[in-house]
This record gives structure tokens, sequence and C-alpha cells, in this order.
């Protein structure tokens, strides 16, 4: 499965969840859905011993980020990222079993809470960016063990 395509469903199913609770839509920044991306990778890692998605996770200055969702985020502002959502049809054909959406749904109740740099600023506490991160090399990989080691402490 492909990054970009569950940075989508996270985009789609907040927009879903704010429609049934209040209405009021509000707009995800392109910050805060890489960091939600991690949070959606690290708990899969540890509940699934798998990852969710492909591609990598690097340690950058401003906290994980997922390249290839980087680059394609940014020739667009958040805008255009919060019109990104998957018709129903889109969601059953990334094939996601129902235990992996719950996974996700949980996760976006946790996190989206938190602002864009509420969420920057709590990677930044945390031993998978805390261990990997170097300023030298912003390319290095948070690496999949590290991480679902992490976030096996917070599953129930």
């Amino acid at each position: 499965m492909e990054a970009i395509n569950i940075a989508k469903l996270i985009i789609t199913k907040l927009k879903n969840s704010q429609k049934e609770n209040d209405g009021l839509i509000e707009i995800t920044s392109r910050l805060k859905l890489l960091k939600l991306l991690y949070y959606v990778q690290g708990y899969h890692l540890a509940k699934f011993g798998k990852p969710l998605f492909k591609e990598n996770i690097e340690a950058w200055l401003h906290g994980p980020v997922v390249r290839e969702v980087y680059n394609w985020l940014k020739p667009h502002d958040d805008f255009w990222l919060n019109e990104q959502i998957l018709t129903d049809e889109e969601i059953v054909a990334l094939g996601l079993n129902d235990t992996q959406n719950e996974l996700i749904d949980d996760v976006l109740k946790i996190y989206n809470k938190y602002s864009a740099y509420g969420l920057r600023d709590k990677t930044h506490s945390e031993q998978p960016w805390l261990e990997t991160y170097d300023p030298e090399n912003q390319k290095k990989v948070i690496n999949n063990e590290l991480m679902a080691s992490y976030f096996s402490g917070f599953l129930a």
C-alpha cells in the first residue's frame, strides 16, 4: 500500500468524523498530516507486526516525515490537501480489514486533538525520533522495529 493513499484515507476519515460530530470542518495542515501518518504507521507496526504502507519514515527537523508524501504535498496548500477525499469505492479498494480501519480511527481520535505543532513537539519527546534524528543527516530512516517496540507499550 502507498503512503499517499493512507494520507488521503486519513483526510477522508477526519472530514467524515467532523461532519458526524458537529458539522464544522477543520482544515488539516500538511504538517499535521505527516505526523498523523507516523502515528498510524507506528500503531500498525505494533499491532500487526508489519507496516501499513511501504514507504519509510525519516527523522527530520520538524519530526517524522514520509518523504514521498511530503513531495506530493509540497506544491500545494492545505486547502488543496483537504480536497483529496477518497470515494467509498476507493476506500474499499485499499483492502483494509475492519481491525485495521478501527486502529486508524482510534489513532485519529487520540492524536487529531493536537495541533500540528503540538504533534511536532510530541514526536520530539518520543524514542523513535529521539534515537534517529541527526541534524547532519535528515534522511535517516526511523527503524520499523523501533517504532513497533515503542508503540506496543501503548496498546491495550
